[in-house]
């Protein structure tokens, strides 16, 4: 028996997830479009089907099966009759804690419920699942199961690959791991910064199909699995919404291919200056260093602490229209309408693509990238020569991007006489404004938080709810370090100033550390979530 999508909805409306004003201007819509009303609502509001099956398992007072941590028990399934299984979907799962759940989709169902506790024993406990999820795992125990590539809900790698996308998607995901495991395909989801399994294992075929799928229309050769390759796609997903762009690579493992890919996503919204979470005071003075008309700005930090999302952020900030505004990438991440962007490649390097952009009268040089003297050189000239420079340094810290430029070989004195400043950043997960918890901070985190001795001191830590799928957190924010350079530090630099006495001499320079205090203090994000930063300030 499948769950009528009638009680997903009204659960969805329990849990606040949406008002009944939306749907009743979706159903008539969802109706002309001849698409069911609840797929009309997730589309709506960039929710996956799973908010629906979290807020029913909060409706009836039960656990959500987490099918990535929660083990499969196939001894117990195998126990149950078949026909049971295709008419109700269940299955039963050992959680972390060593509990014994029957996985349900449909809480409601007494008569298969009773009936597989007839077989497993009534002290099994409930919980509920996506019955899609328990598709590939219960498919070998379902009569007539199939042979030829798909999974029991009917997918094949096509209809696969569209429904994987699609759900990457609404749970705003940056990256689709697909890796061949020992029993079957396993697929994982990064979603702010941290993986989340999808489902359970696929049957090999059907993952070995997925994989194959995704390298076709990624232009790779499907018959060289033995050799890493990478590729580049465009998936089109219907509804007049533009092409997915996507990064692909391949990798052969021990059991197989993996192969992962990157989502290109681009929201104009969210990349202003205003919105990546930057102290007022920084934004102020980052403004103030590009209304120059030449020098160096830098932003450093280790792979993925959104960099780019940074320097994206300063160009939009900038008049294309006024100004020549040139860019070398590796790659293109986001298309900016009125900026000339280049992709680098094997022919023409970060070096290279700088020594011709000086020949097209530049206003703005976005370099990707600064990993070598050749780079370096080339910037700090233009820099000295009437442009504004931006790039990346993959520093720690803000006073280390001076030393390492010093490291490669760049000369001191053209360090000090061109950069404006240094920002470093890293990314920690927003808490969910919905069921995020204040509680009262503990005496370590009062001390990491420098509050005083009598000073009230509250924190939030994360609970968990349909709407951030359970995990507490959505959506993730930088954490901002910021030197600035005056006349002062500049000569010092010059003179050979270490990384600790620039950050012990610097007049301007706010520390990663006050900024995960403020975040944490203004409950955006958790003292667990930010520990690693809050020792940071002296």
């Amino acid at each position: 028996m499948i769950l009528n999508e009638v009680d997903l909805i009204n659960a969805g409306l329990h849990a606040g997830l949406f008002e009944r004003e939306l749907v009743n201007r979706l159903r008539p819509q969802a109706r002309m479009a001849r698409v069911p009303l609840l797929e009309a609502l997730s589309r709506e509001l960039g929710l996956p089907r799973t908010a629906f099956y979290l807020a029913l398992a909060e409706a009836h007072g039960l656990p959500y099966a987490r099918l990535d941590r929660w083990a499969f028990d196939d001894a117990a399934a195998a126990r149950l009759p078949a026909t049971l299984i295709k008419r109700h979907p269940m299955a039963p799962f050992t959680a972390p804690d060593g509990t014994r759940h029957l996985a349900v989709s449909d809480p409601a169902d007494q008569t298969g419920i009773d009936a597989a506790r007839r077989v497993l024993g009534a002290a099994v406990e409930l919980a509920v699942v996506e019955p899609d999820a328990l598709a590939p795992l219960i498919a070998p125990h379902s009569p007539h199961a199939p042979a030829d590539g798909r999974d029991a809900a009917g997918d094949d790698p096509v209809a696969l690959l569209e429904r994987l996308v699609r759900e990457a998607l609404m749970r705003r995901a940056s990256d689709i791991h697909v890796e061949s495991v020992k029993d079957g395909v396993r697929v994982r989801l990064r979603i702010d910064g941290r993986m989340q399994g999808w489902g359970g294992a696929l049957p090999r075929a059907l993952g070995d199909g997925l994989i194959s799928r995704v390298k076709v229309l990624a232009g790779m050769d499907i018959a060289e699995s033995r050799a890493p390759q990478d590729g580049g796609l465009a998936y089109p997903l219907g509804d007049g919404a533009e092409p997915v762009e996507m990064r692909a690579a391949s990798v052969p493992a021990k059991f197989g291919e993996r192969i992962t890919l990157r989502v290109m996503k681009s929201d104009p919204g969210r990349q202003t200056l205003d919105a990546l979470g930057m102290p007022a005071e920084m934004v102020e003075r980052l403004r103030a260093a590009l209304a120059h008309p030449h020098g160096i700005v830098l932003v450093t930090g280790p792979t993925g602490s959104g960099k780019s999302t940074t320097l994206y952020a300063v160009l939009r900030e900038l008049d294309a229209g006024a100004l020549n505004i040139l860019t070398a990438e590796d790659p293109v991440e986001q298309v900016i309408p009125g900026i000339s962007q280049v992709q680098v490649s094997g022919k023409v390097g970060f070096a290279g693509a700088l020594r011709s952009f000086l020949r097209h009268d530049p206003d703005v040089i976005l370099v990707g990238e600064i990993r070598d003297l050749d780079t370096a050189d080339v910037a700090l000239k233009a820099a000295t020569t009437g442009h504004m420079v931006l790039s990346t340094l993959h520093t720690n810290t803000a006073p280390g991007a001076i030393t390492r430029l010093a490291d490669i070989g760049c000369e001191r004195f053209l360090v000090a006489a061109t950069l404006h400043g240094v920002i470093a950043q890293r990314l920690v997960r927003t808490l969910c404004a919905h069921c995020r918890r204040p509680r009262p901070a503990d005496a370590e985190e009062r001390r990491l938080l420098g509050a005083a001795e009598k000073e009230e001191c509250t924190v939030h830590d994360p609970h968990g709810c349909p709407r951030c799928l359970g995990t507490g957190y959505r959506g993730r924010i930088g954490l901002f370090e910021a030197l600035w350079l005056d006349a002062e530090l500049a000569e010092r630099i010059a003179a050979g100033a270490g990384e600790g006495e620039i950050a012990r001499t610097a007049r301007h320079y706010w520390r990663l550390g006050q900024d995960a205090r403020a975040k944490v203090r203004a409950g955006t994000t958790s003292p667990a979530e930010a520990r690693p930063f809050l020792s940071l300030t002296p």
